[in-house]
């Protein structure tokens, strides 16, 4: 008898590709810590990251609906980012990934 994947892990396996990107997980989690939205200095200095690949993730994350980017009408104009809830609701799992691999002492290769 043949099984059928369930479509779902389709886009499971999108997520995961995603999340898999340089610094895109820590963006999340320092985001998911931070109860006001974060400037991008902030976010950057916070990651330790380049202002390239730290701009490339948030780019990601607004286009896949986990960030929201708003731009304040000052002079120079000021941008913030905040998670949206669908992005808040996912520090749960990743924050039990990171629990696992330091409960179990995992070190992967």
């Amino acid at each position: 008898m043949e099984h059928k994947c369930d479509p779902v892990f389709a886009r499971v396996d999108k997520l995961i590709s995603l999340l898999h990107k340089s610094k895109l997980l820590h963006i999340l989690m320092v985001m998911n810590n931070q109860t006001t939205p974060m400037r991008f200095s902030e976010i950057k200095k916070r990651v330790d990251s380049s202002s390239t690949t730290v701009n490339r993730r948030l780019i990601e994350l607004e286009q896949n609906g986990l960030v929201i980017r708003d731009v304040i009408n000052t002079a120079p104009a000021t941008v913030q980012y905040t998670l949206t809830n669908e992005a808040s609701s996912l520090a749960p799992a990743i924050q039990s990934m990171y629990d696992w691999i330091v409960e179990k002492d995992i070190h992967l290769l």
